[in-house]
């Protein structure tokens, strides 16, 4: 072969390597995915997963549709998801640093609150008799939207900017009734859907959670970080500190997460540093999950009882899926779909078999 033919052979054979560089290159900028070598888990992809099969498998929802186009939520760090309380097909999500986002379509697309754009969403409540006005808590203030998120005005501010307002509840019954929470124990409540507020308890413990019982709107339970549980039997005019209840369990004042059992009238399960708990006769007495992993050796990020089947109860720790569908004798377990951290999980209550889970960026 001449020097000149083997020339030319060299310059087509580079071009096909570049071309096909170019290509694989292009494939990854399109896909999203990355190469690599390691057989370890390296992703950490954040937002939302779904499921359509009990948590069998999982798949991403986090299609972002915007006036420019569709991008994703994949990087964002999710504290809440939630549903309307009158529609299934309609989610909250709130963020740590990109605002309030929600969907109508059951996850299939999100959109952005345009007055809620940035920033962290502490806790989103969804008027139960009217599926426009919502309420969120963003810092030092209280937000109300009565247009479907269209916008939003601020309707309290505390001066104190140190002053965070953690958790929001909308009694069912009386929809004007709005409770909130703040990072103190200040316990608020208004009566005129946040037009005035008046503090009703002063628990001097940080709240996490607010929840008032569908059942019973004259129940309201006030969870706290490390100081336990308080509950009102009378709209928040007296309230009783029910931790004597939980002294047998150690580390169960480190709370995690607290939720009512809906297919029943007063019943709750705790999640916290000590594991899960369920009480059936409002938070008076409780017995413990017996779960695989002992008493205080795992951190437990998110727990979720199947609405209407609660013999089923799934949670995740940082690594691995759990699941029980005859209250708790046997589990089942499964790696979580993303290297990201779990943070929430929620069950469609008119379909147990979707099952969302919103994810955090590990923190470095």
């Amino acid at each position: 072969m001449s020097n000149k033919k083997r020339f030319l052979n060299k310059i087509i054979m580079t071009k096909k390597i570049s071309f096909f560089s170019f290509l694989a290159a292009a494939l990854i900028l399109v896909s999203g995915c990355s190469i690599s070598f390691n057989t370890q888990k390296t992703d950490t992809t954040a937002g939302v997963f779904k499921s359509t099969d009990k948590a069998a498998t999982w798949a991403q929802a986090n299609t972002f549709v915007f006036s420019g186009g569709i991008a994703s939520i994949a990087g964002v760090n999710v504290v809440n998801l939630q549903f309307d309380p009158e529609d299934n097909k309609a989610l909250y999500l709130n963020s740590s640093n990109s605002g309030l986002f929600y969907s109508y379509d059951a996850a299939a697309g999100w959109q952005k609150a345009a007055d809620l754009s940035s920033g962290r969403v502490e806790s989103v409540a969804v008027d139960p008799k009217n599926k426009c006005v919502i309420y969120a808590a963003v810092s030092n203030t209280i937000k109300k939207s009565v247009d479907c998120n269209r916008s939003f005005d601020e309707i309290y501010v505390d001066t104190r900017a140190e002053k965070t307002i953690r958790s929001l509840a909308v009694d069912g019954y009386n929809n004007l009734a709005i409770y909130a929470g703040n990072n103190t124990g200040d316990i608020l409540k208004s009566l005129d859907g946040g037009v005035t507020w008046q503090v009703i308890e002063r628990i001097n413990k940080s709240i996490k959670k607010i929840l008032v019982n569908p059942k019973d709107t004259r129940i309201v339970y006030v969870a706290t970080d490390s100081g336990g549980i308080y509950r009102s039997s009378d709209s928040g005019n007296g309230w009783k500190n029910l931790n004597d209840s939980l002294k047998d369990y150690q580390g169960a004042l480190n709370l995690r997460d607290l939720f009512f059992d809906p297919t029943q009238k007063d019943a709750l399960v705790l999640v916290s540093k000590y594991g899960i708990l369920k009480s059936n006769d409002g938070a008076s007495s409780w017995t413990a999950y017996q779960l695989i992993t002992p008493a205080n050796s795992v951190d437990i990020y998110a727990a979720v009882l199947n609405p209407v089947n609660n013999q089923e109860l799934y949670y995740a720790t940082a690594s691995t899926f759990y699941k029980t569908a005859d209250g708790g004798q046997n589990w089942i377990t499964s790696r979580l779909p993303t290297g990201a951290v779990p943070s929430i999980l929620i069950i469609d209550p008119k379909n147990p078999n979707v099952v969302y889970m919103g994810f955090t960026a590990p923190s470095r």
